[in-house]
């Protein structure tokens, strides 16, 4: 660890994750790369979290707060952080060995850039085969080609176009984090895409091909952000809109930027209408699918408002096979 002040503070929220937590610690104690500090911050466990930390003693920062939910118990790792860099990493998940040593080896080739990302694999448990990347499922593996890294100067298109993203994976230059606003602790849902959009504003983002992160979808006691998305499809995507809604806002966005976000709540507009058809509201649908034509002029949006006409199992159909 770190002796002085640290390079990069590692911040850890975690919430009754005491079966998993010193896992993700003991991950970040098993780099190659050593000049850190780690920050958990304990957002109100109410099982034996307190109790597992111990052994660590004055090996970690413990912060333990009411429970307020994970943007502010990151935000606070923030402020109580001395790193140049921060590095965010969930309670049940985990770094691979060498994940900090080969962000910080792009950083020094780079040194003008504000935030950088690596490649991670998703699972269920650690045995699980045919781990996909995130990569794979937000598409960007298609982007580097031949290449290990993509240098984006002006990145914001590129986020938005791309997400969703994680912060697990990601580092963020402590300074222009700070300009950007931290997590909007109003978010109960997809904060690491709404920081991250924000922070593509303030310079160069860097992507490295590697998949260098684990991150576990596990079936828990509580409810994680993953499972919303899951039961409560329609709402999650009322909230991705006002997210859009929030960036599209923004007075310095230049116009292919807020053309960006339009066709971005375009898309998640027709989602929403699928959705809607799909539970047999067709009229909502249709007036969904409307709203995403005025949002975003897509032939596809008028496509599917006229289609939407049609008798509703040929419509569920198409949405299906499309699936």
């Amino acid at each position: 660890m770190a002796i002085g002040l640290p390079l990069i503070s590692v911040i850890i929220p975690t919430y009754n994750r005491a079966p998993f937590v010193c896992e993700a610690i003991d991950s970040v104690f098993s780099q190659t790369f050593t000049d850190y500090e780690i920050i958990v911050v304990d957002d109100g466990s109410t099982d034996s979290t307190k109790e597992v930390l111990e052994k660590y003693q004055d090996k970690i920062k413990y912060i333990y707060q009411e429970n307020s939910g994970v943007s502010a118990a990151r935000n606070a790792g923030i402020k109580n952080s001395t790193g140049s860099w921060l590095a965010f990493l969930d309670s049940d998940d985990k770094w691979m060995p060498q994940y900090l040593s080969t962000q910080v080896e792009w950083v020094r080739r780079f040194p003008d850039i504000c935030m950088q990302t690596t490649d991670c694999y998703c699972c269920r448990t650690a045995s699980e085969e045919n781990k996909r990347t995130y990569f794979e499922m937000n598409r960007v593996i298609k982007e580097f080609k031949r290449q290990d890294y993509l240098l984006l100067t002006d990145p914001f298109r590129f986020v938005v176009m791309h997400g969703p993203w994680q912060v697990g994976s990601t580092i963020f230059y402590r300074d222009a984090i700070k300009k950007a606003g931290l997590f909007d602790t109003n978010l109960g849902l997809n904060e690491d895409f709404d920081l991250m959009a924000r922070m593509a504003l303030q310079g160069p983002f860097g992507v490295i091909r590697n998949a260098l992160v684990v991150m576990y979808r596990r079936n828990e006691t509580i409810a994680c952000l993953t499972s919303q998305v899951k039961t409560h499809p329609i709402q999650a995507r009322e909230l991705y809109e006002k997210i859009y809604e929030k960036l599209r806002s923004i007075e310095t966005l230049k116009g292919l930027e807020r053309e960006a976000v339009s066709r971005l709540m375009g898309m998640n507009r027709r989602a929403i209408g699928n959705l809607l058809l799909m539970t047999g509201s067709v009229d909502e649908a249709r007036e969904s699918y409307r709203q995403a034509f005025f949002i975003d002029r897509s032939l596809r949006s008028l496509g599917k408002y006229f289609l939407s006409f049609f008798p509703t199992n040929i419509n569920q159909w198409i949405i299906e096979k499309r699936q």
